[in-house]
């Protein structure tokens, strides 16, 4: 799943409606405001907020996010440990569990 693919998913699981501008951003319609959880922290912690995910931290090199409406574990890898990349990883593991969640919803 592409990047834009999996912001839309979890958009639409936390029922925020965007739209796509140039650069590839999604725009928060409700507010007029870029929104993008995959780069901004405060945008993926409201999105696991408003999603009810559990975030979780394990030996010190994976983050992992628990989707109680899909009942599954997301988890991402990051490599130099509870390093630099953490906040990345727990951003997009916050945004793969939100997509997960919008892809099933009909």
């Amino acid at each position: 799943m592409t990047d834009r693919e999996l912001l839309e998913a979890a958009a639409k699981a936390a029922g925020i409606d965007i739209e796509w501008q140039s650069g590839a951003w999604a725009h928060n319609n409700e507010t007029g405001c870029e929104w993008n959880p995959l780069t901004n922290s405060g945008d993926a912690l409201e999105l696991a907020v408003k999603l009810r995910l559990d975030i979780g931290f394990e030996k010190l090199h994976m983050v992992s996010v628990w989707c109680r409406s899909v009942d599954d574990w997301v988890t991402e890898h990051c490599d130099d440990g509870m390093g630099s990349d953490i906040a990345e990883k727990t951003r997009r593991a916050i945004v793969r569990a939100a997509a997960s969640i919008g892809k099933e919803m009909k």
